[in-house]
């Protein structure tokens, strides 16, 4: 069903290119296209290196995100002044456009870590709420019941708190990685460090090559979902 979706919105694309074409309304590069271009552009070493800084600007900001989140989530569970405290900060972040925050961060931060920050930024608040969540969502009585039978403090922590809250831990990590990838791409178009995926979108919007442009976000779309079923790997690994 997946496979047949795809292709249907191709078809789609192809259709709506050619007509966008033929009518000299504006140029949209057919499905081929776009495809010659980004096995053309996989042969390019420069290309590469730029993926490979991106992927791990992103990566370490999503990580930053994923272990903050968490700390401060199992922070707010366990405190209902901490939770207060920090809720408005969080819906600073939630509320702010990406745009403003990058703008912000940039008479600060350098470009070139610019990307990690933003996603870090962008990722936390959806961690911390999934993790609080799924704290509460636990019974009581449990950790209650296991301390009557003489379990410590860290056995409740591994045994029953963190498989009951598998699920909401997933659910936060998975919609984080789609978020970091979205704002570290947007960052690197705004700031335009050099070597990076979002130089090359600047660089072939400034040129027109709008086979480039789509080629290169094919790539992101790519590594996105790439990342995502990495991430169910791991998890699922773990989860055995």
């Amino acid at each position: 069903m997946d496979a047949a979706a795809v292709l249907f919105w191709i078809l789609v694309w192809h259709a709506a290119a050619t007509l966008a074409n033929r009518s000299l309304l504006l140029k949209i590069p057919l499905p081929l296209e776009t495809l010659r271009t980004f096995l053309r552009l996989c042969g390019e070493g420069r290309f590469w290196r730029s993926v490979g800084s991106s992927v791990l600007h992103i990566l370490f900001g999503f990580l930053s995100a994923a272990i903050l989140g968490t700390a401060g989530g199992m922070a707010s569970a366990a405190s209902a002044w901490f939770r207060h405290l920090s809720a408005p900060l969080l819906r600073l972040i939630r509320t702010v456009p990406v745009a403003a925050f990058i703008m912000l961060a940039w008479l600060w931060i350098p470009s070139r870590i610019l990307p990690s920050f933003v996603s870090a930024l962008m990722v936390l608040p959806i961690v911390w709420s999934h993790v609080d969540a799924g704290i509460a969502a636990v019974d009581r009585l449990l950790p209650e019941m296991a301390r009557a039978f003489g379990m410590g403090r860290w056995q409740i922590l591994l045994k029953i708190r963190l498989p009951l809250m598998a699920p909401a831990l997933r659910s936060g990590y998975l919609t984080g990685v789609g978020i970091a990838w979205k704002a570290g791409i947007a960052a690197e178009i705004i700031c335009n460090p050099t070597g990076s995926i979002g130089a090359l979108l600047q660089g072939a919007k400034t040129s027109i090559d709008y086979e480039r442009v789509f080629a290169v976000t094919l790539m992101v779309v790519v590594l996105s979902i790439l990342f995502e079923v990495v991430l169910k790997l791991v998890w699922r690994e773990q989860r055995r």
